[in-house]
């Protein structure tokens, strides 16, 4: 519940607030009145930083498409996709958004959910987002590989490899469905073998440097 405070409360606090004028940027969208909604769990809401209310990737993102972006950051720690459904939908489609960005896997993954419910789930709300807003820019992000974070090495490796596959699978069937930007944490622009700094301490969450580098690649996949 705190999650979703937070996001209410940044609706118009993400970047300076002097109304500068409105300016296209290389996405081709005027910064003035730009609304961006990040759906996702405890990644998005900032676990893993000194002050998740201040340094989170939906924050930098936001930085990075402008100075009079608002941000609506729905992160809820520990959700899955299905309570998204409940707990975020409704309000990101209240706030009629230009750009939405799901990062909402893990989660489910990690607790087992089947993968047949996922992609159900996934499909549904995408369906509504576009159903709300048409013209909705929409990127979503798969998993990246969970074997090399320190906090699913109790987890069966083999297990874990193949419903990352199943997982990433389903995703991109939604993505070439619903006509969406993949934003690929399985390929080697989100190495983490490469970038141990990318996870913080606690074994399983981006630290400051990895949010900063899944916020660069949000913004590379929306250009």
């Amino acid at each position: 519940m705190v999650s979703l405070l937070c996001g209410l409360c940044l609706l118009s606090a993400c970047g300076p607030t002097n109304e500068a004028p409105a300016a296209a940027d290389e996405l081709g969208t005027l910064h003035r009145g730009l609304v961006y909604v990040a759906i996702g769990a405890s990644d998005s809401f900032g676990f893993g930083t000194a002050d998740p209310y201040a340094d989170n990737w939906p924050i930098d993102l936001a930085h990075k498409l402008g100075p009079s972006v608002h941000l609506v950051n729905l992160g809820i720690p520990g959700v899955h996709l299905h309570q998204a459904l409940r707990l975020e939908l409704p309000i990101a489609l209240d706030v009629h958004p230009d750009i939405v960005t799901i990062w909402l896997a893990v989660n489910d993954l990690a607790d087992q959910v089947p993968v047949t419910a996922y992609a159900r789930d996934l499909d549904l709300l995408l369906t509504r987002l576009q159903a709300g807003d048409p013209r909705a820019r929409i990127a979503i992000a798969n998993v990246p590989d969970l074997t090399l974070l320190p906090h699913f090495r109790t987890f069966d490796q083999q297990w874990l490899r193949s419903q990352i596959q199943l997982y990433n699978a389903a995703i991109a069937d939604n993505v070439r469905k619903h006509h969406l930007i993949l934003v690929d944490l399985s390929q080697q622009r989100y190495n983490l073998a490469r970038h141990p700094e990318y996870v913080s301490d606690d074994g399983l969450h981006p630290s400051d440097i990895g949010y900063v580098a899944l916020a660069d690649l949000f913004y590379q996949a929306l250009r």
